[in-house]
C-alpha cells in the first residue's frame, strides 16, 4: 500500500474550486453517503463469499479470503467513517 498525507486531498468545495481554477464549469456533483459506501464495500465481501462457495479448491482462495478479511476490518474499524467518494461533472468553458 501507499502512504498518503492529508494535504494531498481536498474538501468537496476545494475539489470544485480546483476545476474552476483550471477553467472548467461545474455542472453536477454527487457525494456518497454511508449507505452508498456500505453497498460499495460489502458487495466485495459478498463476491468473495460467492467465489469461495463456487471455487472451494481454488489454490489462491486462502489469500483472497485473507485480503478480504483485512479489508473488512479496515473498513469497519476506520474506513466507513473516514472515506467516501464523489463524482464531479465539469465542462470546458467555451
Amino acid at each position: 500500500t501507499e502512504d498518503f498525507s492529508r494535504d494531498e486531498f481536498s474538501t468537496h468545495y476545494g475539489n470544485i474550486q480546483i476545476g474552476v481554477e483550471e477553467g472548467l464549469t461545474p455542472l453536477y456533483t454527487m457525494v456518497s453517503n454511508l449507505d452508498d459506501w456500505d453497498r460499495y464495500e460489502t458487495l466485495k465481501w459478498y463476491a468473495v463469499d460467492e467465489f469461495a462457495r463456487n471455487n472451494p479448491d481454488d489454490p489462491v482462495l486462502p489469500e483472497i479470503q485473507a485480503r478480504n478479511a483485512k479489508a473488512q476490518e479496515i473498513f469497519l474499524r476506520w474506513g466507513r467513517e473516514l472515506f467516501g467518494w464523489a463524482i464531479y461533472l465539469l465542462r470546458i468553458q467555451v
